[in-house]
């Protein structure tokens, strides 16, 4: 079979119980995305089904995508992604899986077929975004997210049965996204992922997996907003039965507890009654549907800077011994700025947010900030802000220790980090829960203009537009640099394109840049 299909499966993490007793189907053919808030145990349970930690059908093979390609002086991109995989099977072992395999074998022939190999491992490099030049590039000479592309443009030239992906877009530029995008969406064998981006997971997916909080998996057809959809009707019914059956056992209850004694006609009813309880008690009861916390994010109202907040005067910038990124840029942020960045890999679009908030210096122009302005930053490197040994309440304690300890939690609180997380060693929380801590010491920080820079990359659906929300009702500046098109299309209120050393403004929201790019691709 080439169908996943496993009975009460169980998952720990760390003596946490994640699943309980649950059940795994993954069909050839579909296309799973797997959703559920953060710290619920997603990226362990694709760890798991990688490490093959789950009795998986022998003829099945999986790739799990998790680190990048390791950095070698010999081997370059194009070699990297056609290197065969190493079997350390024992003849016995092989022999057995040799019956299982030899039927899938003819049908990947055609597939692998040598002669087009180069090209397929070429045209897939290419709609991730490596030039020709790029391809013979040896692997060290990337940087780890392009080394990451390396891995996924491998995993997708394997054409494995099972594909399972945690976050594939995070190391990928808006192109490659929508390339990426196009490819999946094709995949005809099994397909697991996590991904923050609704966009995505429309566009890709065939069927959701909800992980939820009673640590099960629930099954649904159709794409992100289907399941939406159809998970809010089910628990409306749910909540419709649940209400009745428990009407039903009150007012049940009260006749039992008024007739239920003596000799008369009504004592007959009660006991009648009493078997009806009895039978809806054995046959199970409805849940009463769980309502998740709604997360509410909140930055402080920053007080009011006369523009010009953070002007930009003829900047030219280039790193040492390379070519320039940006030759007589000219452009202001003031505190009712909503922009969003966009703009290929490379083009700068991080190095302009350096650039504002003077962690870098222009070449050539200057670049004036107002006297009192105070700016929030959020790397991709977030966690270097954070000692992973310390629990978020220290960490809060020893970054504000005049604050009242009833003030820091509820920051803590605000940002979705409560209860037991804020006593947890951050080491052990998930990196979407790391960003929120990052996220409340940037609320408390009050700045007056936002730098965001991929925010999204490890946040689950719900703190997104948390995060949006908050974003929009902030009474500062916000500059972001994000390939989750949603995020953008719900809090930018200008799109500034990053690239041929200039920066455009785009005429037209961000759907209208995607279409002029798919055109464009």
């Amino acid at each position: 079979s080439r169908d996943i299909n496993v009975q009460n499966f169980t998952l720990q993490h760390m003596g946490a119980v994640l699943l309980d007793e649950t059940e795994i189907v993954l069909n050839h053919g579909n296309r799973y995305g797997l959703v559920g808030r953060n710290g619920c145990g997603k990226s362990t349970l694709l760890r798991a089904l990688g490490a093959r930690a789950i009795p998986i059908p022998r003829g099945i093979d999986i790739f799990f995508l998790s680190e990048e390609v390791e950095p070698s002086d010999t081997m370059t991109a194009l070699d990297a992604v056609m290197a065969d995989s190493e079997d350390d099977k024992t003849p016995e072992e092989q022999q057995e899986d040799v019956m299982e395999v030899l039927n899938a074998v003819y049908e990947r022939l055609d597939a692998l077929d040598a002669s087009t190999a180069e090209v397929r491992a070429r045209s897939i490099l290419k709609g991730l975004g490596f030039t020709h030049e790029m391809q013979s590039k040896l692997t060290k000479d990337f940087s780890g997210g392009w080394r990451m592309r390396v891995s996924l443009a491998r995993a997708l030239f394997i054409q494995p049965v099972c594909l399972l992906l945690d976050e594939p877009t995070n190391h990928l530029d808006m192109e490659a996204v929508i390339w990426l995008e196009d490819y999946l969406s094709k995949w005809n064998r099994i397909l697991l992922l996590v991904s923050h981006s609704q966009d995505f997971l429309n566009n890709v997916c065939s069927h959701m997996i909800h992980f939820t909080n009673r640590k099960r998996l629930q099954y649904y057809d159709g794409n992100y907003d289907q399941f939406i959809k159809t998970k809010s009707e089910k628990e409306e019914n749910q909540l419709k039965q649940f209400k009745w059956e428990q009407e039903q056992m009150k007012s049940m209850k009260e006749y039992i507890a008024r007739f239920g004694h003596g000799t008369s006609k009504n004592a007959k009813q009660a006991q009648s009654k009493e078997k009806v309880l009895q039978k809806m008690i054995r046959g199970g009861l409805t849940d009463k549907p769980e309502e998740e916390k709604p997360l509410n994010f909140k930055f402080t109202d920053p007080g009011h800077l006369p523009p010009p907040v953070l002007a930009f005067h003829n900047v030219s910038f280039g790193y040492p011994n390379c070519e320039k990124l940006y030759t007589n840029v000219n452009f202001g942020v003031d505190l009712d700025s909503r922009v969003a960045l966009v703009g290929p890999n490379g083009a700068g679009k991080t190095t302009l947010m350096k650039l504002m908030s003077s962690e870098l210096q222009p070449s050539m122009g200057d670049i004036r900030p107002h006297g009192h302005l105070k700016l929030g930053r959020f790397t991709q490197h977030f966690v270097d802000v954070l000692d992973l040994d310390m629990t978020p309440l220290e960490f809060f304690e020893s970054k504000y220790p005049n604050d009242p300890r009833e003030e820091q939690r509820k920051y803590l609180g605000r940002f979705g980090v409560s209860g037991p997380m804020q006593v947890q060693k951050m080491r052990e929380l998930s990196d979407g829960q790391k960003s929120r801590v990052v996220f409340a010491k940037l609320g408390r920080d009050v700045p007056h203009i936002l730098l965001l820079d991929e925010p999204t990359n490890h946040l689950d659906m719900e703190s997104i537009d948390a995060l949006a929300k908050a974003v929009n009702e902030f009474q500062g500046g916000l500059v972001l640099v994000s390939h989750d098109m949603r995020l953008i299309g719900q809090v930018a209120k200008e799109i500034w394109i990053c690239d041929n050393k200039t920066i455009a403004i785009h005429r037209g929201d961000i759907q209208s840049f995607k279409m002029d790019m798919r055109a464009a691709m």
